[in-house]
């Protein structure tokens, strides 16, 4: 109560997390019930998802990796028992489109406050992959599969690196690419991390927002009409049939 302003019991098993996205990007609006417009701790803000055949909660935490950290820390003092993540991903591959699905098979912490569930903080693990859980992943991965051949929508496997900042990481994405990573976010190492300690599956869904590598980033533009509208349908089509699909299983 003191942290997120409700009682344990008011979050329900299935529970999907988003740094940014409202509840109504994936969901319809008359299932959609506040809960908390602003928790005491970091000003998050708690929906409950209903019908008459699922129930799910649906926490947006804001941006970075301390946010989400200590938003899935909270949430393991709950019934939570699975968690799905969904953000916008930024691409570093000339293969992945503004639009496509990104479901991280790592991500690597390259954030800080990861580094505070180590036993020590002499234990740097900066840079460690962090891994969803298998079973869930591998629901995750065939549910996009079923869904998206659907429709001729791709999606691709994340070798994800998550970092504190938005504009100072251009500089080393040379290095990142490198290193062998095709998509950059900022909470799902945090995540990973988090869920696996405390023993709560988790998994990961992505929408590609930018891509870097073929001049469609943030700070540049991210591409022409035709583009945003795929963005568009993938967001609005897509995405809600493949996390019901999640949830109903």
């Amino acid at each position: 109560m003191n942290t997120l302003g409700i009682s344990t019991d008011s979050i329900h098993k299935n529970v999907v997390v988003s740094p940014g996205w409202q509840p109504e990007r994936l969901f319809n609006a008359d299932e959609i019930h506040p809960i908390v417009s602003s928790s005491p701790l970091f000003g998050y803000k708690i929906w409950n998802i209903e019908n008459e055949t699922r129930h799910i909660s649906y926490m947006r935490t804001g941006f970075g990796s301390p946010m989400m950290l200590d938003a899935l820390l909270l949430l393991g003092l709950t019934g939570c028992r699975k968690i799905l993540f969904v953000s916008s991903v930024g691409a570093l591959s000339p293969e992945i489109n503004v639009g496509d699905i990104v479901i991280p098979e790592y991500s690597a912490s390259g954030d800080g406050a990861g580094r505070y569930l180590s036993d020590s903080l002499s234990d740097d693990i900066f840079g460690d992959k962090q891994y969803p859980d298998n079973d869930l992943f591998r629901l995750l991965v065939n549910e996009t599969q079923r869904v998206c051949d659907k429709s001729s929508v791709r999606w691709h496997l994340g070798k994800t690196f998550c970092v504190d900042t938005i504009v100072a990481q251009y500089s080393h994405l040379d290095s990142l690419i490198k290193m062998g990573y095709n998509s950059i976010d900022m909470e799902s190492a945090a995540a990973f991390r988090a869920a696996k300690m405390m023993n709560i599956p988790a998994a990961a869904i992505l929408h590609v927002s930018d891509n870097s590598v073929i001049n469609k980033s943030l700070m540049t533009g991210r591409g022409n009409r035709q583009e945003r509208e795929y963005r568009n349908f993938v967001r609005n089509e897509i995405l809600p049939p493949i996390i019901e699909g999640i949830i109903s299983k």
